[in-house]
């Protein structure tokens, strides 16, 4: 059956008899969009869309055809609104199917160009319409993959439209971008749709935490396979060695405590005014709202999806900032960005000002900035900002369990959320102690930076100090290195003594400084002339190798962080027994793929043969659809006979 007509046909007797709306027609429609939607979409479409005409009692039913032509209008305006997350649908297996064959289109495509003898600026010009053509790639994608500055040479772009040809050519990286794409697209359709919510799904749709879930399950899977072993001979999977950093929750959730309790202790060792501000998004980018304890549709809602509204989070708080600079105002502390029960970001924040005068201003210009959007809606002036002063010693509490709620390292009984300036409870059912999963499945989806630190030191320099050994600071002591000294030993536990973030900040310069002006700096190992990754790009910095300081006596001199070099063990399976080494079996460096750092490499030439295995590769069928029939056709420089005869030819090769 065709598409839904938007238009009645009434080209003639004969058009209007054969193409006029049927009853018929709506069903086959409607259950067309319901077998192409996510499972957990059905019920909504069947409320929805599958509902009876509203007729007036008082007035005469319409005929067959109206009623008909009002639900495929209705159908099809939903399918206008909802039809790419229904066609996004997709397993992960057919995404990576999808992922290679648009790798394996660019590939033909970029022959194509280089057939057609265009320069490599024009291959630039023309992968980029051909990326925009496919739908799969964003602006935001677009800007990210060629790189492109104001400064760079012609030579420069020339480089970077080379590597950007090799990513498009990769299906590993079309699977990144369309896993990311697919979430996105369906889940902000789950929350146009009213999925997402106190009532139903809390934070992110159950299709989005299942998406999350299995996820984090093949990653899993890969730590686990992944073998890596040291000089020491010692093996490892990367799971064990990511169980002992932050990508564990407790650790995680533990060194944030850290830091927010050593800040707080700094603030009130020097009499600073503490903050606990949250910050809402105008009416218009929460698509639900609550009235009477019941969940309403927000008919100010226009579509924003939790990323546009961390956009205008991130927009306006730098507005702000740029605002405080200028006045010359410091301020430090944290924020955390979580969702409020349908999606919709908001933030809480942990801000300290040097003065009560610098508190007041910091106030007045939040409000100034937050209320420019609409601050005359119903409700902004109350709710869009909340701030309260801290008390002393009490911004550990504050902060407490919003950490717990998204990181999920401390039980919580209960997750709250503050809608119109009340606080409700969200009930998880039997996922109660689960509520940090869907907040990280939240972050996740929409690329969400959870924490974000404000004028605090480098907690690059906290976790590279922690690795330093003890007999690298004699010198340093020597030399009365008191700072450098003061940071380490506030870095380490000392006894019953606690690590302590507050000392730490005292040592690398206190706060709200410039990064040249912390005390410590991470640096990096040289780069290696001629040192490429897979895509051909010359790397310019190095893994990061330790610290040093920026000032002092002891200023440029290194403090090794790294010294043991991991590299990755082939042809071993996981069940090798861990932390052993056979010495039968040779170095390790023998069985590795590599040593640990990435060596000097030329990008590997191109395929001689200039095909791979794609059907539509070999057969040329893009290459025509893109440029039509050409010079480079058998059958425009070959006679009948010689086409035969090649044909007869590839006949014989395939049957041998």
């Amino acid at each position: 059956m065709p598409a839904i007509l938007r238009n009645l046909p009434t080209a003639s007797l004969s058009d209007w008899e054969s193409n006029k709306p049927r009853m018929h027609m709506v069903q086959h429609h409607l259950q067309r969009v319901i077998d192409a939607a996510p499972d957990g979409w059905k019920a909504a479409i069947q409320v929805r869309l599958a509902g009876g005409t509203v007729v007036d009692e008082r007035l005469e039913a319409p005929p067959e055809w109206a009623q008909a032509w009002d639900k495929l209008q209705q159908i099809a305006d939903f399918d206008s609104a909802y039809g790419d997350a229904s066609r996004l649908n997709l397993s992960d297996y057919e995404i990576c199917a999808w992922a290679k064959r648009q790798a394996a289109q660019v590939d033909e495509f970029m022959d194509s160009c280089e057939v057609a003898t265009f320069s490599m600026q024009e291959r630039g010009r023309a992968l980029a319409m051909m990326l925009r053509t496919t739908g799969a790639i964003t602006p935001e994608d677009e800007v990210g993959l060629f790189k492109f500055r104001k400064g760079d040479s012609q030579q420069d772009r020339i480089k970077k439209i080379e590597a950007a040809i090799k990513r498009t050519c990769d299906d590993a990286w079309w699977r990144r971008k369309l896993r990311r794409l697919v979430a996105r697209v369906v889940e902000a359709g789950a929350i146009r749709l009213g999925l997402v919510n106190v009532a139903k799904g809390r934070y992110v749709s159950h299709g989005g935490l299942v998406r999350r879930q299995a996820q984090i399950k093949r990653n899993a899977e890969a730590l686990a396979r992944s073998l890596y072993r040291n000089e020491a001979g010692q093996v490892y999977t990367l799971a064990e060695l990511a169980a002992l950093g932050t990508a564990n929750p407790l650790i995680r959730g533990g060194e944030l405590m850290t830091r927010v309790r050593g800040a707080e202790e700094y603030a009130d060792s020097h009499s600073h005014v503490g903050l606990f501000v949250t910050l809402t998004l105008p009416s218009k980018y929460h698509p639900v709202t609550i009235r009477g304890g019941k969940t309403r549709h927000n008919k100010k809602y226009q579509g924003a999806t939790p990323r546009d509204g961390q956009k205008w989070l991130c927009e306006t708080w730098a507005k702000v900032r740029a605002k405080l600079d200028r006045k010359g105002i410091k301020i430090y502390g944290l924020r955390v960005a979580e969702p409020h029960h349908d999606a919709t970001p908001h933030w809480h924040a942990l801000l300290w000002t040097e003065t009560q005068a610098d508190a007041h201003a910091l106030e007045t210009i939040l409000r100034e900035y937050w209320l420019k959007e609409d601050g005359g809606e119903r409700g902004a002036q109350e709710n869009r900002v909340c701030i309260k002063r801290m008390d002393r010693g009490g911004a550990a509490g504050y902060v407490a369990k919003y950490i717990a709620k998204s990181v999920g390292h401390i039980a919580l009984t209960e997750h709250q959320d503050l809608v119109n300036g009340d606080q409700i409870a969200m009930d998880f059912g039997p996922e109660e102690s689960q509520g940090h999963q869907r907040v990280d499945a939240w972050a996740a989806t929409w690329g969400i930076r959870q924490f974000q630190t404000i004028g605090l030191p480098s907690v690059t320099a906290w976790r590279e100090l922690r690795r330093v050994s003890a007999d690298q600071l004699e010198l340093f002591a020597q030399e009365g290195d008191r700072l450098t000294m003061s940071a380490y030993r506030a870095c380490h536990r000392q006894g019953d003594l606690r690590a302590d973030w507050r000392v730490f900040m005292e040592a690398m310069g206190g706060h709200a400084l410039k990064r040249n002006q912390w005390h410590l700096r991470t640096v990096h190992r040289m780069a290696v002339d001629g040192q490429v990754n897979k895509y051909g790009e010359v790397i310019e910095v190095g893994r990061i190798v330790g610290l040093q300081p920026q000032k002092g006596r002891m200023r440029g001199r290194w403090l090794v962080s790294r010294r043991i070099a991991w590299a990755p063990v082939a042809a071993e399976s996981s069940t090798h027994a861990a932390h052993s080494f056979d010495a039968e079996n040779g170095d390790a460096a023998e069985q590795a793929q590599g040593t640990g750092t990435a060596q000097a490499r030329d990008p590997q030439d191109r395929a001689w043969t200039g095909f791979n295995n794609c059907t539509a590769r070999i057969t040329h069928g893009l290459r025509r659809a893109l440029f039509g029939r050409g010079d480079h056709e058998m059958s425009d420089w070959a006679t009948p006979e010689t086409v035969a005869h090649f044909r007869a030819l590839r006949q014989m090769e395939a049957q041998q």
